[in-house]
């Protein structure tokens, strides 16, 4: 894929399978970076940008998560890659040391969330489980007592 490619609102949209207002939310709300404006003022979006739609997407279908919590993940994943780049610029020892043990903690509480999250999501899972087998078994009491109950017009055929 062409990396320097620009790409208009509605291509976007498209391409990810949702509205122009959504881009310009994500973009009103610091989600996104500011997008560069062509001179007639027409948004226009580069890949990397692209890229950071789509993980929003996926952090929001994938683990329900907010906008907030959203917001909360990109701004450690942008920490963590402003501590790579300094550490490859070559600093010292104990500077890469407290960046480093800056980054375990970031990804310790950004796993730790999802963790969460997920047990969340187990426990409501349950629950819906729980109700569902208890309709099953409901179901199957009702569907027996209509096979044991005989119906007129059916007896004697």
């Amino acid at each position: 894929m062409d990396r320097d490619k620009a790409w208009t609102v509605e291509a976007v949209a498209e391409r990810l399978g949702i509205t122009p207002r959504t881009l310009h939310y994500y973009e009103e709300k610091g989600l996104i970076p500011e997008v560069p404006r062509t001179p007639g003022g027409h948004r226009v979006y580069d890949e990397d940008t692209i890229e950071r739609i789509e993980h929003i997407l996926r952090l929001k279908e994938a683990l329900g998560y907010s906008l907030q919590e959203i917001r909360s993940i990109l701004s450690t994943e942008d920490q963590l890659k402003a501590y790579r780049a300094r550490i490859a610029e070559g600093h010292e020892p104990e500077h890469n040391v407290q960046m480093l043990s800056e980054s375990v903690r970031l990804l310790e509480d950004v796993v730790r969330h999802i963790d969460e999250k997920m047990l969340r999501l187990g426990s409501m899972r349950e629950h819906y489980m729980d109700r569902l087998a208890r309709i099953r078994a409901r179901l199957e009491r009702e569907e027996a007592a209509t096979r044991t109950v005989g119906f007129p017009d059916q007896e004697g055929e």
